[in-house]
């Protein structure tokens, strides 16, 4: 028995083109595609855009650029603004600067229920392997990481031929650089809630607001697994700010943020003036019991 829906991969990003050439290198290797890949960039230079064109070069899979201009960080709007553009059935998010495996779409479809949200897990690959993860075949580059130590998560590390799900019913270890949501559970809830603005809680809020109106999420290890190369920490200067945001959601009860999703919804589903530089396919995944 087989279940056909359509996916879509968005890839938010801003200012890490080498990062991302790498994560594109990792989508066109993929074992099942996605019907498009969204880049979701809050701002980034000509440099970005070069990368993406070049990637976009590799693949039969539609690619769009999702660009809005730099005004801080806002990735709750760019996630708003990609999620829009897609009339994909299931949304699954990933980080710029996030390796895939080559199972991570197929991990998420045979994982992906009605009712329901999936978040993955990350391994990290830390500074002194950074720099070279993601160039070459993924057993070479994980098994340099793991010599020189900088291979941490290692449970989160390897794929396992069945994956080990459990429900949750909190906001613990919520991480949106793995994170597969039906499109239209984001449009019940009104996507991201753009007063997240700054470092911080985002994928939280929308988790929360998920769980409130009544979706389960469903924690998978051992499958979608992904690789997240060093770099800086952000500013979190705004932090406080977002926390005081995530603690009005959980005091309301709230499932539907006011400054979301819906902004940029046309009638038809998606929004005007997205160019796709490459035809894409809809995507089959076996079906699946655990």
């Amino acid at each position: 028995m087989r279940s056909a829906f359509s996916i879509a991969l968005i890839v938010n990003t801003y200012n890490q083109p080498e990062y991302l050439r790498r994560v594109l290198r990792g989508v066109s290797k993929l074992s099942v595609a996605p019907q498009e890949v969204l880049i979701a960039d809050d701002g980034s230079t000509d440099d970005t855009k070069a990368v993406i064109v070049e990637a976009s070069g590799r693949t039969n899979v539609t690619y769009r650029h999702i660009w809005q201009t730099d005004d801080g960080f806002r990735r709750a709007q760019i996630l708003n603004k990609a999620v829009a553009s897609t009339a994909c059935d299931y949304v699954i998010f990933l980080d710029g600067d996030t390796v895939p495996h080559p199972d991570f779409v197929r991990d998420h479809g045979l994982v992906a229920r009605p009712g329901c949200f999936v978040q993955g897990h990350r391994s990290f690959i830390g500074k002194r392997a950074a720099g070279l993860f993601g160039y070459g075949r993924l057993n070479h580059d994980r098994g340099l990481a793991l010599l020189k130590g900088q291979l941490e998560s290692l449970r989160n590390a390897f794929r396992w031929p069945y994956p080990i799900l459990r429900t949750r019913n909190n906001v613990k270890g919520v991480r949106g650089c793995n994170l597969g949501i039906w499109r239209k559970d984001l449009e019940a809830v009104n996507g991201y809630n753009e007063e997240f603005v700054g470092w911080g809680r985002e994928d939280s809020d929308l988790t929360l607001r998920l769980l409130n109106r009544g979706l389960q999420r469903i924690d998978v290890r051992g499958w979608a697994v992904c690789y997240h190369l060093w770099h800086p920490t952000a500013s979190r200067s705004s932090l406080k700010n977002n926390d005081n945001l995530l603690a009005e959601t959980a005091a309301r009860g709230s499932h539907r943020c006011a400054c979301g999703l819906d902004k940029y919804l046309l009638p038809a589903g998606g929004m005007e003036g997205i160019h796709a530089t490459a035809a894409g396919k809809s995507l089959e995944v076996p079906a699946a019991n655990f």
